[in-house]
């Protein structure tokens, strides 16, 4: 029976001192010794009655993510990608109308190298212009970036340079990568001059520019590519070098710091899970986003603060000789126009450091810490928020309960078979017979009824005071001679 067999399974484990979930085939075969079979615990077999699987609580046994769980987490990762790019795009617009405004501006008094000098000056403007100041341009700036993703993807399709590298790329594979952003850089130029004039220029001394203006203008500055059509604009050619050296320093060191940073965060975050006991092995999870974010964040806000001085110089160089009339921001109610005879980069350069003295090409710097710590800000705030939304659509798994490895059961004593086992009612019939001793034969019958009447009691209600006595084994032909003596004397 089940019930019989596994207890003589328990049993047989408290003599070979084996963990209960690994039985060994104990039993002789037909062709092998039972001592034979008790050397080899290698041969397992299954126990009669199944046994779970699983040990674990089922309320903490670890569950693979669903699909649900994995959908919101991607649902998680393009919120902050999205929220970071309107950010990037959108919130931070104004404050680069008022940067550039800053930097292009060789005459102003006040340089805004802090954010708390541009406050009077913005509440003033916005109270004359209005809101739609900070936005002009906007339509520009999204354009040539567009046009600028057009170009490298159509420059990586017709040449064989590649649009992106891995870090395990070659360094000739590297060197084309490079060469396809200098080129669509280079092509970009004059286009970039003619959003650059729509985003400084004043709406209140200035007509307000149409959608394909930018393409126009940029098209009459790409045809008069050697000889301008007004006196001081400087030709396209002066304009590529300087344009595109700021374009490929600052996806070098943007692309630098983002991957240093990326490591040191991902460090972090690997020491501060293994502190905890759980190292996470989602690579795809909303948590990388927003390290790679951050990362980003961080390489874009170095590239910029580095290069500030060169940009200011190629901002001057590109409005020089277009008759714009920008917003003074000195009070933050005049206009000026700009009027600058440079003759190429390091003229301007020598120029601005001698008239307005090395800070001079830090106009305009506070605007950029607002713009920055507004982007911050946003990132932080949404995924603050994301994480939550998410976490209550998703709740964390509960973390596995470190479960202590059963030991071995402590060795008893042998198992006794269950046919060495009298029945309560047989118990008598196991006391020591008449004739097994010599002692028996000596006395009189009267001695001998009275030890075997003793035998039987004893027999029967069991010694309680040896638990160490075994009970002998039965004798059929000693219990039938005690059976006639007993007839005998009845009669």
């Amino acid at each position: 029976m089940a019930g019989l067999d596994d207890y003589q399974f328990f049993s047989n484990l408290r003599e070979r001192d084996t963990p209960f979930w690994q039985k060994t085939y104990t039993g002789g075969g037909v062709d092998r010794p039972h001592h034979e079979a008790m050397m080899m615990p290698s041969e397992t077999y299954k126990r009669p009655t199944e046994f779970p699987q699983n040990l674990l609580n089922p309320a903490h046994a670890p569950h693979p993510p669903s699909a649900s769980d994995i959908q919101m987490e991607k649902y998680g990762e393009l919120s902050i990608n999205l929220v970071s790019l309107c950010a990037e795009n959108l919130l931070s617009h104004p404050f680069i109308v008022v940067r550039r405004q800053c930097q292009v501006n060789v005459s102003s008094q006040r340089y805004h190298l802090l954010p708390i000098t541009l406050v009077p000056a913005l509440i003033h403007m916005q109270g004359c212009q209005g809101v739609s100041a900070f936005w002009k341009g906007l339509g520009s700036v999204l354009t040539v970036r567009g046009v600028t993703l057009a170009l490298e993807d159509c420059l990586s399709k017709f040449t064989p340079w590649p649009k992106e590298i891995s870090p395990h790329s070659s360094p000739k594979t590297i060197g084309q990568h490079l060469l396809l952003k200098c080129s669509a850089l280079a092509l970009i130029t004059p286009f970039y001059s003619a959003s650059l004039v729509e985003t400084v220029q004043s709406e209140i001394a200035s007509e307000k520019p149409g959608v394909l203006d930018v393409f126009k203008e940029g098209l009459t500055r790409l045809l008069s590519f050697t000889q301008p059509q007004t006196g001081r604009m400087l030709p396209v050619w002066l304009l590529i070098l300087p344009t595109v050296t700021h374009g490929i320093l600052q996806y070098l060191i943007g692309n630098a710091v983002s991957t240093i940073t990326s490591h040191a965060l991902r460090r972090y975050q690997k020491q501060d899970q293994q502190k905890q006991g759980a190292v996470s092995k989602d690579s795809g999870s909303f948590l990388d986003a927003s390290v790679r974010l951050q990362s980003a964040f961080i390489g874009h806000l170095a590239s910029d603060v580095i290069l500030y001085p060169l940009e200011t110089i190629l901002h001057r160089l590109h409005m020089q000789g277009t008759r714009t009339i920008i917003d003074s921001l000195d009070v933050g109610y005049e206009v000026k126009p700009i009027l600058t005879r440079y003759e190429g980069f390091f003229d301007c350069l020598h120029t601005t450091i001698h008239e307005e003295g090395f800070f001079g090409l830090f106009k305009g710097f506070g605007a950029m810490c607002m713009q920055y710590a507004l982007h911050a800000a946003v990132l932080k705030f949404a995924q603050v928020i994301i994480r939550e939304v998410t976490f209550i659509l998703v709740p964390p798994k509960p973390k596995l309960k470190q479960q202590d490895l059963v030991g071995p059961l402590a060795p008893s004593a042998p198992y006794t078979p269950l046919q060495a086992v009298p029945p309560p009612g047989m118990a008598g019939l196991h006391s020591p017979p008449l004739t097994s001793s010599p002692r028996h034969h000596q006395g009189s019958p009267r001695q001998a009824i009275h030890g075997a009447s003793r035998g039987v009691v004893s027999g029967g209600m069991g010694d309680t005071s040896s638990p160490a006595r075994r009970p002998r084994e039965f004798d059929v032909r000693a219990e039938m001679e005690k059976h006639k003596f007993n007839l005998s004397i009845d009669d």
